[in-house]
């Protein structure tokens, strides 16, 4: 009796903590391919100013592989002011949505209070992230409007850009994606000649990266500024979010880049 009694208090000790670590109990199951309306409770403004969102939590449940959650609003719409916030089994942050078109490692920006601020950063509404089978994932999703919202969370299996798994890239171009957190592009360059161009316009701070040598301690780098350099004598070339800290989606403006080789030269 006694023992049953101890696991009874440590799964209620454990289910205490997950709740602490997430904001709000778990509603509900969110499965992958499948849908779910939430109804969030409005933001509320703290005698400091800052707000606390309305929050609800679900548990992310089947899916092995690539999965985008997404919320979409019902009631505002495209006045919604919306974040997804992912969590691992350990509720440990996994991504957090931070704009339409991009997601993080953590929250670079919360509405600080009611009143209209002027011109603010959408606080976004999707992420993507690498299921694994067997694990469990928490999704929750905070509302920092002042108003009511009904959401439609969505948890999708997708199939990712497929380049960059490190695929020999010699001549032409090739347009690639930065869709998860930490993601590395992989090009084998070893046969390339000319001159390599990195194309990106968008969120993430990508560069790309050209290693003489698997060891290759100081890669020439090209970024948004310095994009376009001699391609030998390196072999290998890796793409990435400069600080593995962003990633976006299989869009224009978001994670999307182009890389070509030809023989102009450089400017």
């Amino acid at each position: 009796m006694r023992r049953v009694l101890g696991l009874l208090t440590l799964a209620l000790a454990l289910a205490g903590c997950g709740e602490l670590q997430l904001g709000a109990p778990v509603s509900g199951a969110l499965e992958v391919d499948e849908s779910v309306a939430v109804d969030l409770p409005p933001a509320e403004e703290r005698p400091d100013g800052t707000l606390r969102p309305g929050v609800k939590v679900y548990r992310l449940v089947g899916g092995s592989g690539p999965v985008r959650v997404r919320g979409v609003s019902a009631v505002l719409e495209g006045r919604a002011r919306l974040r997804l916030t992912l969590y691992d089994e350990n509720y440990v942050v996994q991504g957090v949505s931070v704009a339409r078109n991009y997601f993080a490692l953590g929250p670079e920006l919360a509405p600080l209070g009611l009143a209209p601020q002027g011109l603010t950063t959408d606080p976004g509404v999707r992420l993507n992230f690498k299921a694994q089978a067997g694990k469990a994932y928490y999704l929750k999703v905070e509302n920092f409007a002042p108003v009511e919202d009904t959401v439609s969370l969505y948890a999708e299996a997708f199939t990712p850009n497929p380049s960059g798994e490190g695929e020999a890239f010699s001549s032409g171009t090739v347009t690639g994606a930065i869709e998860f957190l930490g993601e590395f592009d992989r090009y084998n360059v070893a046969s390339a000649m000319g001159y390599l161009r990195l194309s990106y316009q968008g969120p993430l701070d990508l560069v790309a990266l050209l290693y003489t040598s698997p060891t290759d301690p100081t890669p020439l780098t090209l970024d948004a500024v310095y994009a376009c350099a001699p391609v030998s004598p390196a072999i290998l070339l890796v793409v990435r979010d400069r600080a593995l800290a962003r990633a976006g989606f299989d869009e224009e403006g978001s994670g999307r880049y182009t890389l070509e080789l030809s023989s102009t030269p450089c400017p």
